[in-house]
């Protein structure tokens, strides 16, 4: 249960001006953006009296002062611009899991080489994600009970993790970055257990990735990256917008495009290539329900991605996917303690 806080006048006026700031595009005369609006008031007037550091703004960032030329994205793929490559322990999973031959103890082998993915995925199975009865405090174990594929899945999201070091947090805060993601995939997840649609693994770590462009658009185009965060800030655009603005195409399509280099499932390029397109998401469950939990995951103001603004969305695509003003208030109520566990797995990563 929640703990009662009670909130100054003085809070809750910031807080709305917040929470109006980031409705900029949005109508909040539709039900369900209603309901999210006053769900994301309720979190960040309590954030502001918990942690009124995550709200400091830094300084500002200039203008762009020159129009940017189109890049095609498909020249990044190819070029000599250092692009993350799939990590190792995932490629020796894959393989593994694809011959005939081997078992759960293999896969379970491969996994307790990398101490710190393992001490991971044992947090994250014995977490409120999965609430199993008893503890399970063995990688063969966790094998066994899960299974091999949505383990491998739940160590593919949480191993790219540690890729992106080095990124100015000015423009982007990883730690801010990685509560954000890791909010995203436990929302699309829940949302999979909700509706029965869709793997929840799969639906984490689509969440998890889904914001991968980002920090991918910022190594191998850090220039326009900064241009695009600054019109965002400065012109109050929707980022994705914005980055179409400099380099012709988004995060969205770069993150996308990654997953498709590294021979992803279908399932979660989709999810991270339509997370702004709604009549997209569509394609699958998980980039349907990922799509609809970066929206409630930004609400609620769970970390950050740099990306600030609620796109506006017809009340009718949320509540023809079950979405309803009743089932989002039972999720928010259901949120805080798998956020709270899931938080605490991830400050044992280092971000």
């Amino acid at each position: 249960m929640t703990e009662e806080i009670t909130i100054p006048e003085e809070t809750l006026a910031e807080a709305t001006a917040l929470m109006d700031e980031r409705f900029a595009h949005a109508d909040r005369s539709k039900p369900v953006l209603a309901t999210l609006y006053e769900l994301g008031l309720n979190h960040v007037a309590r954030d502001l009296i918990e942690h009124p550091e995550l709200y400091r703004k830094g300084e500002p960032l200039p203008m762009p002062k020159k129009r940017f030329e189109p890049v095609n994205p498909m020249t990044l793929m190819q070029s000599e611009i250092k692009l993350p490559s799939l990590p190792q322990v995932f490629i020796e999973m894959r393989q593994v899991i694809n011959d005939p031959s081997s078992s759960a103890t293999d896969v379970a082998k491969v996994i307790s080489q990398d101490t710190a993915l393992s001490a991971f995925l044992l947090r994250m199975v014995n977490s409120s994600f999965y609430s199993f009865p008893s503890q399970i405090d063995t990688i063969s174990r966790a094998v066994a009970v899960i299974g091999t594929k949505q383990l491998s899945t739940l160590a593919l999201g949480t191993s790219v993790m540690d890729m992106f070091k080095g990124i100015p947090t000015n423009i982007l805060d990883l730690e801010l970055f990685w509560r954000h993601s890791f909010a995203c995939g436990i929302i699309a997840s829940q949302l999979a257990k909700m509706f029965k649609q869709g793997s929840p693994e799969k639906c984490f770590v689509a969440g998890l990735l889904h914001d991968i462009g980002r920090p991918v658009f910022m190594m191998t185009l850090p220039d326009r990256a900064i241009a695009a965060t600054a019109i965002s800030r400065n012109k109050g655009a929707l980022m994705f917008k914005a980055e179409r603005i400099v380099a012709g195409f988004d995060h969205s399509e770069l993150g996308g495009m990654l997953l498709r280099k590294w021979n992803l499932p279908f399932s979660l390029v989709t999810a991270v290539l339509y997370h702004h397109n709604a009549s997209k998401a569509t394609k699958t469950p998980e980039s349907l329900y990922v799509y609809f939990a970066n929206i409630i995951a930004k609400t609620l103001g769970i970390g950050g991605s740099g990306d600030f603004f609620i796109q506006d969305v017809k009340n009718e695509r949320w509540e023809e996917n079950g979405l309803t003003p009743d089932k989002l208030k039972k999720l928010d109520a259901e949120l805080g303690p798998m956020l709270e566990d899931a938080f605490s797995i991830l400050t044992t990563l280092g971000t």
